[in-house]
């Protein structure tokens, strides 16, 4: 019975500790986050034009830019001004919302 509880324990950690690791790269990326919200995210291609077009007037010389839906109506974007981490969030409809340094 010993045996048994050990194997199903050592069973529940190993499980409980695989977990994968992905590194994200510099190029400009849309990136869809993981969740129990997920059903309610945009595809990852949703990427308004006008979203990235505002981005672009507000930042063009930013670089390394990775793309998030927040919900349908926010996007966030991680990206680089020089050396510095910024975010920014957009609406939908390309409507600037607020930045900070990363």
């Amino acid at each position: 019975m010993k045996r048994i509880l050990f194997v199903f324990v050592a069973a529940i950690a190993f499980t409980a500790c695989d977990k994968s690791v992905t590194t994200p790269s510099v190029t400009d990326e849309v990136v869809s986050r993981k969740g129990a919200d997920d059903v309610q995210q945009p595809a990852p291609a949703a990427l308004p034009s006008v979203v990235s077009n505002a981005f672009k007037t507000k930042y063009p010389t930013a670089t390394g830019m990775e793309w998030q839906a927040e919900d349908a109506n926010t996007w966030k974007v991680k990206f680089f001004l020089g050396s510095v981490r910024w975010v920014a969030f957009f609406k939908a409809n390309g409507t600037f919302i607020s930045a900070a340094i990363k």
